[in-house]
């Protein structure tokens, strides 16, 4: 790994991006990470089929220039420690989890020597990457799992901590396309000092050591602020009933578009990025 003394930069991904063709977001990956000098370790411990998942990715990462792609996954929480899963993160200049189910990721990865070892080199500047159940697993609370509605209900969503990579984000994905706004809305009510962003399939977010997100691929961004929610009644009524509440804040961010952690600001493109008509 270089010897960068910053913070290296953090990729959520919210599922489905390309794995062949253009791959926008993965590029956007690789050429962070380095290019063609880049060396990247692939973490498939969510994936239900490690081993395919870990061959998707290293041929689309080649294929992207990469110079070096080593994969690995873990079936006991005792591979955590394989040394030549250390020295890899150790050498790495970037490191992908890939998707998968998220309880699976950080029963076996939290608290090992490993995931203390992703989050020493992620700190002295090593890119850190997460698509679908990668991404949650990044965050200090973590949606576990949910039930797709369009209210706020305390029985939509089951939260437990993940691996605390992004402390005060909460992160969604798949969440247009699996209509999760309501789980989200739950989430932050339950936790109003956290950030919910919820991340639509082929769409990203990074953010840098400077504390700044922005915004990748061909879907949305959601926001959702709760730091200034006036009232709600979540705590007051049955789990399955919808929630009421006031002051909730809303962005829905597209590509080039930005978000600024520390102040909360939206920040705009400098010239808005030029899409296709929809067609009706």
């Amino acid at each position: 790994m270089p010897a960068s003394r910053a913070r290296g930069s953090l990729l959520a991904i919210g599922g489905h991006e390309e794995r062949r063709g253009e791959m926008r977001i993965l590029e956007h990956f690789v050429q962070r990470c380095g290019g063609g000098a880049a060396r990247l370790v692939v973490l498939s411990t969510a994936s239900p089929t490690p081993q395919e998942r870990s061959a998707e990715y290293e041929t689309a990462f080649r294929e992207l220039g990469a110079g070096h792609v080593s994969a690995f996954h873990q079936t006991r929480r005792a591979e955590a420690a394989d040394p030549g899963l250390l020295r890899a993160l150790e050498r790495a200049d970037g490191a992908f989890l890939t998707g998968g189910n998220q309880l699976k990721l950080v029963t076996l990865l939290g608290g090992t020597i490993a995931e203390a070892k992703l989050r020493q080199c992620h700190h002295a500047g090593l890119h850190l990457a997460g698509t679908s159940a990668g991404a949650s697993a990044l965050s200090a609370v973590m949606i576990a799992r949910g039930r797709a509605r369009s209210s706020a209900r305390l029985s939509s969503v089951r939260m437990t901590p993940g691996l605390g990579i992004l402390p005060r984000i909460i992160v969604d994905q798949h969440f247009r396309e699996r209509d999760r706004f309501g789980r989200l809305l739950a989430a932050v009510l339950c936790n109003p000092s956290m950030l919910g962003l919820g991340l639509d399939e082929d769409t990203a977010f990074e953010l840098g050591a400077d504390d700044r997100i922005r915004v990748i691929g061909s879907g949305t961004l959601t926001v959702v602020d709760g730091t200034e929610i006036e009232a709600t009644s979540l705590g007051t009524i049955p789990e399955d009933a919808p929630a009421a509440f006031a002051g909730m804040r809303l962005h829905v961010l597209t590509e080039g578009w930005g978000y600024d952690l520390a102040s909360g600001a939206v920040e705009r493109p400098a010239v808005e990025v030029q899409r296709p008509a929809a067609l009706v």
